[in-house]
């Protein structure tokens, strides 16, 4: 099968909220990569020479390229990604792949080898080609693993890395790479492989696979790092954390819990807080409302939001974008919001861009423009899109 772009559309982007306000959810790390390095990835393994095109929202075709870093570029590995508002604007025969796909390597090779025409669960689109002649060969599998929301991101990703580091370490070459680990530090693979790539892993921390730690990132010592956590890039964290997965420059460096949680960028949890990850009753976890189907689901955190000390956030509740909270969170936190307890009020946009430029001072690296413009984008966007 012959194409000569990879297309990457974003399915039902109100169930990844907040999370899709300042990221695409091609963008969106699981299973230790951003969802479209998985097609990358699968690309260069299978030796295809394709460019990747992303369909996203207006202000994020136009601010996002350059934003977020990339792990595959940033181990040598080399890929053309282009980021548009209409599939108008790619000429040429096209894979189109949905976000509802998990993007996991074997499945993709099943469904592209000899197919044509498309593969769709009932009414949801999953994989399908242009310029194809066998537009009228349709597959229907609802047995394929599905995204719907930004919760099967957390029930997908420890899954998605045990199967899809292999081929990563397969490109890289070794499972560490440029990385100092201290020999008093336990790295236990009988789960999974540890992939570590310059990073730090301190005396006495226990980490166990499957993980991935990636460029910049630190693991101080007596950390119980547990399968599932993905570390994407200078991160630093302390005391336990399983099954969840925090974007660049993101920290939690204190004794604490984060458990099948997603922490997107610039995002500080302090001292002592904790994501609640299963209900009393053992029952199953609601995320805004929609029945999930999981009874173990943390936080969704989103970028440039601050967790301040001994905060205890409730299971399946998600902050917003920039918000500030302190306390005991019961309840979903919009973005741009300040919150002792529940008790919420509005955060001045202003204030929000001067905390992300003092957290780059205090990571030592220089503000962004375009990060600030995404964070006024990302504003305005919520202003217009009501709360899940």
């Amino acid at each position: 099968m012959h194409f000569d772009n990879v297309v990457i559309v974003e399915d039902n982007y109100r169930n990844f909220y907040p999370t899709s306000l300042s990221t695409p959810i091609s963008d969106l790390i699981i299973g230790g990569l951003r969802y479209y390095e998985h097609i990358a990835l699968w690309l260069m393994n299978m030796g295809f020479d394709a460019k990747i095109y992303v369909i996203t929202r207006d202000y994020l075709s136009r601010l996002w390229s350059g934003i977020a870093e990339s792990l595959l570029s940033k181990v040598g590995l080399r890929y053309f990604i282009k980021y548009v508002q209409n599939i108008s604007d790619i000429s040429g025969p096209s894979l189109i792949i949905h976000t509802s796909l998990l993007p996991r390597i074997d499945t993709l090779n099943s469904l592209v080898n000899g197919i044509g025409g498309e593969v769709r669960c009932s009414n949801r689109v999953l994989l399908s080609f242009t310029d194809d002649g066998n537009v009228n060969n349709v597959i229907d599998n609802c047995d394929l693993p599905i995204l719907d929301g930004v919760w099967s991101v957390i029930r997908w990703n420890t899954y998605l890395l045990r199967e899809n580091l292999k081929y990563l370490v397969k490109l890289v070459g070794d499972k560490v790479v440029d990385s100092d680990v201290s020999n008093n530090a336990v790295i236990d693979e009988k789960g999974g492989n540890a992939i570590i790539i310059g990073a730090t892993v301190e005396s006495l921390a226990y980490v166990r696979g499957p993980v991935l730690l990636g460029p910049g990132s630190r693991i101080l010592p007596h950390a119980y790092v547990r399968e599932g956590s993905v570390l994407y890039m200078h991160n630093v964290v302390g005391g336990e954390i399983k099954n969840s997965i925090m974007d660049m420059h993101s920290l939690k460096e204190h004794f604490s819990y984060l458990g099948d949680s997603y922490v997107g960028r610039w995002v500080n949890i302090g001292a002592g807080s904790v994501t609640s990850n299963l209900k009393n009753t053992i029952g199953v976890i609601r995320y805004g409302g929609i029945n999930t189907g999981l009874t173990k689901l943390g936080s969704v955190i989103g970028d440039w939001a601050k967790i301040g000390i001994n905060t205890s956030i409730m299971s399946g509740r998600y902050i917003g974008q920039g918000s500030n909270v302190l306390g005991l969170i019961r309840a979903n936190v919009p973005p741009f919001k300040l919150c002792m307890n529940d008790d919420c009020k509005e955060y001045l946009l202003d204030k929000v861009v001067e905390v992300y430029k003092r957290f780059t001072r205090l990571r030592g690296v220089n503000a962004d423009e375009n990060e600030i413009l995404l964070i006024r984008a990302v504003y305005d966007a919520s202003l217009h899109e009501a709360p899940l």
